[in-house]
């Protein structure tokens, strides 16, 4: 599916699951024998913040066996003078519903044989139009769940869309996602589901409590790309206020924890990545300004590689163990957010549960458990050197 149009972009997001319990319904469709003469504007009419009033003007050409006349024209104006800041098409039926800060407005206009979606903001007074996944329009069999809310502005720039599908036989609904996001790029448009995670943490250390999801994106094929795994942060009002992703691939690895150090809450990133045998592993732990930017504290890396022999550049089993044990003091009591370290895909495990760090050293049949972690690194560089620089 994609939004036309140009400025911020727009992802959007199918979510294949129920529609929301709450938030804005649209009115039922009166019977036709209880139709107005005239088309109404529905809905909210006056942004949240009371800068811009939305309206319907003039009378349009009537459409053939309908009750209602349509509008001439839909208008978003500014509340005190008057002055017209955007205009569309009016149809026999358009509902409004403004974003929480009225940095934006839905507007829903529909006709017998046709209906539109677009969101306009009023920042720079572009227009995106909701488009079917074919590409052209919302079809006339896709309806809007009236046993249900159908729209709800999860934040300023984040909308979550129901629509019914089904024409005669089996119906079922789904939940469009649109993210706007200030990126000058066009609309991509990803399926995703999303899992919200128990507990709160303060990253920012403001006294509110953030909300932690991961989300599962698909690939675009069309692009050739793959899909994806987005580690988001929320405030309470549910503004996504930072992300990362992280692939299933090689490149991509990497692992995301939840750690409380000195009663405060932070984030700590760590990338043990290897290629070809040679080692960076490093971590960084911070916490969010409020700008969402990362903040870091503390941070390490440690380089290694098991390229025993001609290659080889170096290998010290106190500093692998050092930094090793460094980082397993804040993973263990904290709480793994995601990961995709060897492509094994977690969340929302115990620390203490991550230890794909170590599988070159535990995985071994030499790896004794009585030996320190140190001793059992030392011990088996000696094995590999041996069987490696062997002629």
């Amino acid at each position: 599916m994609r939004f036309r149009g140009m400025g911020l972009a727009l992802v959007i997001c199918l979510l294949l699951a129920a529609c929301g319990e709450t938030g804005t319904r649209l009115p039922e469709n009166p019977p036709e024998e209880a139709a107005a003469e005239t088309a109404a504007l529905e809905g909210e009419a006056l942004s949240p913040d009371g800068r811009f009033l939305a309206r319907i003007e003039g009378i349009g050409e009537s459409l053939s066996d309908q009750d209602v006349s349509p509008a001439e024209r839909v208008e978003i104006a500014d509340a005190e003078t008057g002055e017209v800041f955007w205009r569309g098409t009016g149809f026999c039926r358009q509902f409004v519903l403004w974003s929480p800060q009225g940095s934006y407005a839905l507007l829903l206009r529909e006709n017998p044989d046709s209906r539109f979606i677009t969101v306009v903001g009023t920042e720079s007074w572009t227009e995106w139009e909701f488009a079917a996944p074919d590409g052209t329009g919302l079809q006339t069999w896709m309806f809007l769940p009236q046993d249900r809310p159908w729209c709800e502005w999860q934040s300023d720039n984040c909308l979550d869309l129901a629509l019914g599908w089904g024409n005669g036989g089996a119906k079922h609904c789904e939940t469009y996602t649109i993210e706007l996001r200030d990126d000058p790029q066009e609309g991509i448009i990803q399926a995703e589901s999303r899992k919200r995670l128990p507990g709160s943490y303060d990253f920012d250390h403001d006294g509110e409590p953030e909300t932690v999801e991961v989300a599962v994106v698909s690939g675009d094929k069309a692009r050739n790309e793959v899909g994806w795994y987005e580690l988001r942060v929320r405030t309470p009002d549910n503004h996504l206020y930072w992300s990362r992703s992280l692939h299933e691939s090689h490149p991509g690895w990497g692992a995301y924890f939840a750690c409380r150090v000195d009663g405060e809450d932070y984030l700590l990133r760590y990338l043990p990545t290897m290629y070809q045998g040679f080692a960076t592993y490093a971590y960084e732990l911070f916490f969010l300004d409020e700008a969402g930017e990362e903040q870091a504290v503390r941070e390490g890396s440690v380089d290694f590689d098991l390229n025993f022999g001609s290659y080889h550049q170096r290998f010290e089993p106190a500093e692998i163990a050092a930094f090793l044990e460094e980082v397993h003091g804040l993973t263990d009591s904290g709480q793994l957010l995601l990961t995709t370290v060897n492509s094994n895909v977690r969340f929302d495990r115990p620390g203490g549960d991550f230890t794909d760090d170590l599988e070159f050293w535990t995985e071994e049949e030499l790896y004794n458990e009585s030996r320190s972690l140190e001793e059992n690194i030392r011990a088996m560089g000696t094995y590999w050197e041996r069987m490696r620089t062997r002629e």
